[in-house]
């Protein structure tokens, strides 16, 4: 045996322990190396009887042993190279599409994973069925399906967050979507240390990484989880020798599901999400507006409630074979399937945003694309009985929830400064700014301000709007804190919010006379900066 990149060479290994149990071990070539003392150890640890003295004996056999087969080993789920232009899916159990034989090695993940139970029919009926007429649940199920098309389609990994206030059937949406992975102990949990994160997204590569309670992260890691799990790269390890380890890579479309959102969760250390962490993990409102929470269509049940146990159920007794029988036609189509998904992702942006959206936008349509594609190609070879187109537009009404929560299709960053300029004015704009015509050092005209002024106001009698002259430092540490004060600047400037000077590359800053001040630089903003409050983009 050997690992993907022709290196740990070993041998596989097979005995039965004292209960007649068979065992398989991978001994690398490595620990034959030495007394064999740490050899001896594993083996008895598996329940291997080795007569006194017999150890050498025993490393003495492994290393003459000259087996004609061969199998590669990984630490990590998914798609692999194999060499002859076909990919293969790893799984702990086997490998779909595998000439060679792969076997999977990970002692830090359970081999019941990938578990199933049941029948393929018995989850069909029982749990997909049932997701029919219901946006949330039909999505969630396709998320599944989309994880392993990454790979083949050559995009980086996302997730997906499904919020609302109460109960609603958030969780059942991602039991659901684990039970055509695997059983109970497929769906994860946000409590994790990151060497413990690691450990699960390599357990599931290439495949869905469904996570309960964002809540349960600290707030002041939430972000870089998401950005970890989404960015597919382990934190750099150095080596015994000083070196870098190789870093672990991996391939994972998450579904997290929680009664708060990233910022919000963040929000309580006083932190801000960046737009890329928002965008890696986009939040849908789970309530599907219909009175049911996140169903649509109760099949005849009682209420959500009945329904969500009918589906906990089904989940229960039926599971893992839907992506297992998935995986084996994906194989056979592995070539065919990036045109089918990429044609699609391009009709949805045709469909569902402008010419002007901005990348961002573009970069969260492909992967709600992408899950709508899967849905369809499960739908396509019989794995799920919904109905053609079912699974796509199930992907664009849960689009179309996020990009009316995030506020439209403009740039998130230029969207977040612009908030932030706003409410430092509405917050200071009285106590930290004196008037034009009430010089501040004038105590009889003008009320003391607070120390800490951030420049001048000028009210114009006539419209009674007001301008705001910031000071440059003032501008850059304490209005624009968290973003990068230039483009902050640009930006307002190119939108018409401020007034434009003409320094090269410092477009946002002009020269005013100030009383008291002289003529220094200033940020000149002018009322124009509210005439598209609460419109949503700016653009």
């Amino acid at each position: 045996v050997r690992n993907p990149h022709g290196e740990g060479w070993g041998k596989l290994v097979s005995f039965s322990d004292p209960d007649r149990n068979q065992k398989r071990r991978i001994i690398g070539d490595a620990m034959l190396s030495g007394d064999g003392i740490e050899l001896e150890r594993m083996l008895r640890d598996a329940g291997l009887h080795i007569a006194p003295g017999g150890r050498q004996l025993l490393r003495q056999y492994l290393i003459e042993a000259t087996p004609k087969a061969r199998a590669r080993v990984t630490s990590r789920t998914g798609w692999h190279d194999s060499g002859d232009g076909d990919a293969v899916f790893v799984l702990p159990d086997r490998a779909v599409g595998a000439g060679e034989e792969w076997l999977y090695e990970n002692e830090s993940v359970s081999a019941a994973t990938f578990a199933t139970h049941g029948t393929l029919r018995g989850w069909q009926e029982g749990v997909a069925a049932l997701c029919s007429g219901n946006s949330r649940l039909l999505f969630a199920a396709s998320v599944s399906f989309a994880a392993p098309l990454l790979y083949l389609v050559g995009m980086d990994g996302g997730g997906f967050h499904l919020r609302s206030d109460s109960s609603g059937g958030k969780t059942t949406a991602l039991r659901v979507a684990a039970s055509a992975c695997g059983g109970r102990e497929y769906l994860q949990s946000w409590r994790a240390t990151d060497n413990a994160t690691e450990a699960v997204a390599l357990a599931h590569c290439d495949a869905l990484l469904p996570i309960d309670e964002l809540a349960q992260v600290a707030p002041e890691v939430a972000g870089e989880t998401v950005y970890l799990l989404a960015n597919g790269a382990a934190k750099g390890r150095a080596q015994r020798t000083g070196g870098l380890r190789a870093r672990a890579s991996w391939r994972v479309l998450f579904l997290s599901a929680g009664e708060i959102g990233l910022a919000e969760h963040m929000g309580e250390k006083n932190r801000k999400p960046r737009a890329g962490q928002e965008l890696r993990l986009a939040e849908i409102p789970a309530d599907a507006g219909k009175g049911f929470g996140i169903f649509e269509e109760l099949h005849g049940y009682a209420g959500g409630a009945e329904l969500s146990k009918a589906l906990t159920e089904a989940a229960r007794r039926n599971y893992g074979g839907a992506f297992v029988a998935y995986l084996e036609k994906l194989a056979k189509h592995q070539h065919e399937v990036a045109d089918t998904v990429k044609e699609a992702q391009r009709k949805f942006q045709t469909a569902h945003l402008s010419e002007g959206a901005h990348g961002q936008a573009r970069r969260v349509a492909d992967r709600f694309a992408l899950v709508g594609a899967a849905g369809e190609l499960a739908q396509r070879w019989g794995i799920v009985p919904w109905q053609p187109g079912e699974a796509m537009q199930a992907a664009r009404t849960c689009f179309d929830a996020w990009l009316s929560r995030r506020g439209g299709e403009g740039n998130a960053e230029e969207r977040a400064a612009l908030q932030a300029v706003r409410e430092f004015l509405r917050r200071y704009g009285e106590s930290a700014f004196s008037d034009m015509d009430r010089p501040a050092n004038d105590t009889e005209k003008h009320a003391a301000v607070r120390s800490d002024r951030a420049g001048y106001r000028r009210l114009d009698p006539v419209t009674d709007a007001v301008e705001y002259f910031i000071f440059g430092e003032v501008w850059r540490t304490r209005v624009c804190k968290g973003f990068e004060a230039a483009a902050v600047g640009r930006m307002l400037a190119a939108r018409g919010f401020v007034e434009r000077g003409s320094e090269a590359k410092r477009e946002w800053l002009t020269r005013h006379t100030i009383p008291t001040e002289g003529r220094p630089r200033v940020v000149h903003v002018l009322p124009a900066i509210w005439d598209d409050e609460g419109d949503g983009d700016a653009d």
